[in-house]
C-alpha cells in the first residue's frame, strides 16, 4: 500500500505516480479552460491510470507495466509505431532512475549486470540529454525567437495556427507540406534575458553537479542536490518562457513539470548526495 511518508524514496515515488496522474487528469480535463475535454481518449487514460496505480501499489513487474502502458496504448491508437520508440527513450529512465537510486525499491541492477549507480547515472544523464536538447532557452537567448512546428490536421497544429494567427508577435514560416504548420513567435527584450538566466542557470549547476559528483569539489553547501535544484530550476524557467513568449499563459496544463522534477531531484539526491553521506559514515 502506498504511504505518506516523506522520505526521498517515497517523495520520487509519487512523483513518478503524480505524472502519470496528471498525464490522465490532462486528457479527461482542459487544464486551460478548466472544462471536460471534448475529445478523451480512454484508451490512454486507462493506461496511464494503470501506470500510475502499478507504481503507488509496487505490483510485481510495475516498472515494466508504466515504462510500456502508455507507449503501447498510443501506438495502438494512432497506428503509429513511433509513439512506442518515443515512449521507451522518455519513460524508461523515468521509471527506472528512483529504482537505481534507493534501495527501498528492492530493485535490481539492469540486465543483471554493472551497478544500480552506475546504471543509474547513465539514465539519468540520458533523460536530461534528452530533456535538454528540446529546451528553448538557446534559440529566445541567441535568436530572440520561438519556433514550434505541427499538422493541420490535428488539433495541437489547429490551434497553433489560430494563435499566430491572431497575434502581432508572430510570423509563419515555410513549409513543404500544405499540411503541416511552421510558427515563429518573437520574445522580448525581458524574455531574452530571462533566458539567458536560465542558461546560466543550467550550465552552473550541470559543471557543479558533475564536479562535485566526480569529487572535485568538496562543499557542504554546494551538494548535487542542490546543483539539482537550480537544474529543474532552469526547467521551470523555459516552461514559464514557453507560456510567455506563445502568449498562452501560465496555466495547470504545465503541472507535469513539478512530478518530473521531483523525480530528477530525488534521483540526484539519491545518487549522488545520500549515496556520498552513507560511503563518508
Amino acid at each position: 500500500m502506498p504511504t505518506l511518508e516523506t522520505t526521498p524514496a517515497n517523495i520520487a515515488l509519487w512523483a513518478q505516480a503524480s505524472f502519470f496522474i496528471v498525464m490522465f487528469v490532462q486528457d479527461m480535463v482542459d487544464l486551460r479552460e478548466l472544462t471536460l475535454s471534448s475529445d478523451m481518449e480512454y484508451g490512454f487514460m486507462a493506461a496511464a491510470a494503470v501506470a500510475a496505480a502499478a507504481l503507488l501499489f509496487r505490483v510485481p513487474y510495475s516498472r515494466i507495466i508504466a515504462v510500456f502502458a502508455v507507449p503501447l496504448v498510443m501506438a495502438t491508437l494512432e497506428g503509429e509505431p513511433g509513439f512506442l520508440i518515443f515512449g521507451l527513450i522518455f519513460f524508461a529512465p523515468l521509471v527506472y532512475m528512483p529504482a537505481m537510486a534507493f534501495e527501498e525499491f528492492d530493485q535490481r541492477p539492469l540486465f543483471g549486470r554493472w551497478t544500480k549507480k552506475g546504471w543509474g547515472t547513465v539514465l539519468l544523464a540520458f533523460f536530461l540529454l534528452f530533456t535538454i536538447t528540446d529546451l528553448a532557452l538557446p534559440s529566445i537567448a541567441a535568436d530572440g525567437e520561438l519556433s514550434d512546428d505541427g499538422e493541420l490536421d490535428d488539433d495541437y497544429g489547429q490551434e497553433m495556427f489560430a494563435d499566430c494567427e491572431a497575434s502581432d508577435d508572430c510570423m509563419f514560416g515555410e513549409v513543404e507540406d500544405e499540411g503541416e504548420v511552421i510558427v515563429i513567435w518573437k520574445a522580448s527584450s525581458m524574455e531574452q534575458n530571462i533566458a539567458y538566466l536560465g542558461i546560466a542557470m543550467l550550465l552552473l549547476s550541470l559543471i557543479t553537479l558533475v564536479t562535485s559528483c566526480f569529487g572535485w569539489i568538496n562543499s557542504e553547501v554546494v551538494t548535487p542536490t542542490v546543483s539539482g535544484v537550480v537544474l529543474v530550476g532552469a526547467f521551470w524557467i523555459d516552461t514559464y518562457l514557453w507560456a510567455t513568449v506563445t502568449e498562452i499563459g501560465i496555466s495547470l496544463d504545465d503541472s507535469w513539470i513539478l512530478p518530473v522534477s521531483g523525480v530528477v531531484l530525488m534521483t540526484i539526491h539519491g545518487l549522488f548526495t545520500e549515496s556520498s553521506s552513507i560511503s563518508e559514515e
